[in-house]
């Protein structure tokens, strides 16, 4: 790799990447199936055991955990329509 490559990508316009990012991964998800959506989370969860074998600690079962009750809890104070 030449130097003025690694300049050239450490000058990036890194916001508009992220943008770019965002519009991509919200366009994804509008058309994505259940099963699709599944296979990706399994993917991701793949790739972050592959680099962490202690993934999920217990404190962040414990923080996940309480999330999902406090999300739970919400929806269900949500009057029906």
């Amino acid at each position: 790799m030449r130097r003025e490559d690694l300049i050239a990508f450490a000058r990036r316009d890194w916001r508009s990447v992220a943008r770019m990012k965002e519009r991509f991964w919200v366009d994804q998800k509008r058309h994505m199936t259940p099963a699709e959506a599944l296979r990706l989370a399994d993917d991701l969860r793949s790739s972050v055991t592959s680099r962490r074998d202690d993934w999920p600690s217990e404190d962040e079962r414990r923080s996940d955990l309480e999330t999902h009750a406090r999300v739970s809890e919400s929806l269900r104070r949500v009057r029906a329509r």
